[in-house]
């Protein structure tokens, strides 16, 4: 019997890819956040890869209520999409995983982090939260049917992510 490698789909950073169909969904991340969706009722997963601070011309931007306001409509697109996919929010197991880079601000990462937390905080089911600090980064990779999720980049091989809840 032949092993069937799924088909990987790469999400780039602020951006998000929903899917029913027996894919792995793929994030780098690098000063960057993973939320992941999962619907352990409709077998419906979806990954939203979100930086920390946006970029303009290779230069950080500040940290603002604005680029705060984004990633929260960003957020919330990605909610909406999973449901239109027919997932069910009661059923959502949502599992976060952020990735701060040496010399990053703690304090931006941490705002970030804790904002996308208080948006799931209703979630009736426990939000699980996994923080890396690695260099250079974490691939994130989760089976978007079946809800899987692994991390490489940690170790020399790729290991299942189990996180507690917070």
């Amino acid at each position: 019997m032949v092993a069937v490698i799924p088909e990987e789909l790469v999400v780039d950073p602020d951006a998000y890819r929903i899917s029913r169909d027996p894919v792995l969904l793929v994030a780098h991340l690098e000063a960057s956040l993973a939320i992941n969706l999962y619907d352990d009722s409709q077998g419906v997963g979806g990954l939203l890869h979100l930086r920390y601070v946006a970029t303009v011309n290779g230069k950080p931007m500040e940290l603002t209520d604005n680029t705060l306001s984004s990633s929260v409509l960003l957020i919330d697109r990605f909610c909406k999409e999973m449901k239109k996919a027919g997932s069910r929010p009661q059923w959502w197991r949502v599992r976060i995983l952020a990735h701060s880079a040496a010399g990053e601000s703690d304090e931006v990462a941490a705002t970030v982090l804790d904002l996308v937390r208080a948006y799931f905080i209703d979630s009736t089911k426990p939000v699980s939260c996994q923080e890396f600090n690695k260099v250079p980064g974490v691939t994130i990779r989760t089976h978007a049917r079946e809800g899987q999720l692994w991390t490489s980049g940690l170790s020399r091989q790729p290991s299942m992510v189990r996180a507690k809840a917070s």
